[in-house]
């Protein structure tokens, strides 16, 4: 192997490590080095701390896929870099989309992630690497997140039902200011944690840009949202795409993408497509169009070209399931509409 970084090494594994093996070394190097665990901490501690959380979930996103692990296994982390010898071209891996890097297994409950291996101690993005935490031990096991930090859990006062916090009135809420999804939240309104690109900005050079939910300032109906460089902005709902992580594509003419979960997918409202990673073994993107993506619970969504019931366009909420053909759609209110798949937009 060449030059690089020892995943196995950082996760504290054997090279012959199952799927079981990698996610209990995961839980245990994710709970170590979690930031929180050393937000008391003195700041060079807390920076060396965050990259090795960082550098913990890229190395259990390599090894978790079969694919990228067979090319790391061989070529090193230079060779993630270069794309694998060989196993195709867009300097992002093999099968791996440049920049990205989809996530084709290894997660609990379906999920999928999208990362970077572009250089030692740069190939993570802190809010992705938060993101995969917060999904990873979503609700906890047996007992929210106190079964993970014990007497000092540092999410305490977040995860007690009492919904998402937020700024100006509206549900209550106090302590840390968490990128983490709460338990309860309005259906049309995106949680803490919710990964999404920014757009339509005035600065366009934010525009495309990562972003993390924070908060929900509802008396100005403005998101806090976290950029990848720490830098803490005030956004409109319209300023935000969620990335989806976990979508899967149906009905397409190709049927080898049939079947396939993009790594991400963000709507793009001017073409009116959904643009995917992580589909293509040469990593490039591919746009679907709305009815070619079965989106995952919870996602947020905003309502299109009812003729039925053109009261609905425009109103937002949350994907509750999908039944044969159709989303089931909750709506603030809590009235449940059924749409076809076309007829909705991840927001």
């Amino acid at each position: 192997m060449t030059a690089g970084r020892d995943f196995y090494k950082i996760l504290g594994v054997p090279r012959d490590a199952d799927e079981d093996a990698l996610k209990k070394a995961y839980k245990k190097q994710a709970v170590k080095y979690h930031p929180d665990k050393h937000a008391n901490k003195s700041e060079k501690d807390r920076a060396a701390a965050e990259e090795r959380f960082k550098e913990v979930a890229e190395a259990f996103e390599v090894l978790s896929d079969k694919d990228k692990r067979a090319v790391y296994d061989r070529y090193g982390e230079d060779g993630l870099k270069a794309g694998g010898g060989g196993c195709g071209g867009g300097g992002g891996g093999c099968g791996m989309p440049a920049g990205f890097g989809g996530m084709m297994g290894g997660m609990p409950g379906n999920m999928h992630f999208s990362f970077s291996t572009n250089g030692k101690g740069g190939g993570m993005d802190a809010a992705r690497a938060e993101a995969m935490f917060a999904q990873f031990f979503g609700g906890g096991a047996g007992g929210g997140m106190g079964s993970l930090f014990g007497d000092d859990d540092p999410f305490a006062g977040l995860m007690g039902g009492r919904g998402m916090r937020m700024s100006g009135g509206g549900m209550g809420g106090g302590g840390h200011k968490r990128r983490r999804r709460a338990a309860a939240v309005a259906a049309d309104i995106l949680p803490p944690g919710t990964v999404c690109r920014l757009a339509g900005l005035s600065a366009a050079n934010l525009n495309g840009a990562a972003a993390t939910v924070e908060e929900l300032d509802a008396s100005k109906m403005r998101y806090a949202v976290t950029l990848g460089d720490g830098q803490t902005i005030s956004v409109k709902p319209s300023n935000l795409r969620q990335v989806i992580s976990d979508a899967r594509v149906v009905g397409t003419s190709k049927e080898e993408l049939n079947g396939k979960v993009a790594a991400s997918a963000t709507y793009d409202s001017t073409s009116g497509r959904y643009v995917c990673e992580g589909l293509k073994a040469d990593g490039t993107s591919i746009s679907l169009k709305p009815e070619n993506l079965i989106l995952p619970p919870d996602c947020r969504v905003t309502i299109e070209g009812v003729t039925s019931r053109p009261g609905l366009n425009g109103k937002v909420g949350r994907v509750a399931g999908v039944e044969r053909d159709r989303y089931v759609v909750q709506l603030p209110d809590n009235e449940q509409v059924k749409l076809r798949f076309g007829a909705v937009a991840a927001c």
